[in-house]
């Protein structure tokens, strides 16, 4: 049988006598409101992915940083501009 809404509501009004008469069981109201709260209070803690998100994070901007000195760095045996202003600065001294 295909339910319309009208059909379900004339069933209703046809049949409202018996459900009067039917009364649910006494935990009834609890059990449905205790599995709507469940329902709807159900939620994802994203604190530790978080914490994973930003641990990693770290880890490979350390080691980026670490590579990036250590192996791609181009200048890394020059002199710094530092050390050059150094030099300068005690030949001007003698």
């Amino acid at each position: 049988m295909n339910f319309t809404e009208d059909n379900i509501e004339q069933f209703i009004i046809d049949n409202k006598n018996k459900f009067s008469k039917c009364d649910p069981s006494a935990y009834h109201e609890n059990n449905f409101i205790q599995k709507l709260s469940f329902k709807f209070t159900i939620f994802k803690n994203i604190i530790p992915y978080l914490f994973r998100v930003i641990l990693i994070w770290c880890v490979i901007t350390i080691f980026s940083i670490w590579i990036w000195n250590d192996a791609i760095r181009k200048d890394r045996h020059e002199i710094t501009l530092k050390h050059k202003i150094e030099n300068i600065i005690n030949i001007i001294k003698k």
